[in-house]
């Protein structure tokens, strides 16, 4: 390879968009995720935050943590009140870590191949991190009294 390699943090913003796409796709082939109904703006509007957000986790220091996000907080709670459960909250997050690694797959060639690995880890650990704080409002929810 001639070229200098790339960071995976780059490649994921380069191709935000296409990889957007491809969740969406995914998304709309499962009955369970479309029954509830949203138009594609909805249920992708917070995506860019979540790629901008791993993207900077990617950047930091070995084992850097970005504070908790209040962006994944605020799309449970809106998940919650358009009618998703916590286990459509998974199934999204599942899709949107295959459709990144599939990105990375695609582009494998503009790859520092010694930093993947570290990096998948942390996509890994970073997208389960937003989905906890995501489905934490189900939680605060149910723990306050009935009015």
């Amino acid at each position: 390879m001639t070229e200098k390699s790339k960071s995976v943090a780059t490649i994921l913003e380069r191709e935000l968009e296409p990889t957007v796409k491809e969740w969406l796709r995914r998304v709309n082939l499962l009955p369970a995720l479309t029954c509830i109904p949203l138009n594609d703006d909805d249920r992708a509007s917070h995506l860019p935050t979540l790629f901008r957000d791993l993207a900077c986790r990617l950047r930091l220091a070995k084992d850097a943590h970005l504070p908790n996000s209040t962006a994944a907080t605020a799309h449970g709670q809106a998940r919650r009140l358009q009618g998703y459960s916590p286990a459509l909250l998974v199934e999204e997050s599942r899709l949107l870590q295959v459709v990144t690694f599939q990105t990375l797959q695609i582009h494998q060639n503009e790859l520092d191949r010694d930093q993947l690995l570290l990096d998948v880890m942390v996509i890994a650990d970073e997208v389960d991190l937003q989905l906890m704080h995501a489905v934490r409002c189900w939680e605060t929810q149910s723990a306050q009294p009935a009015a």
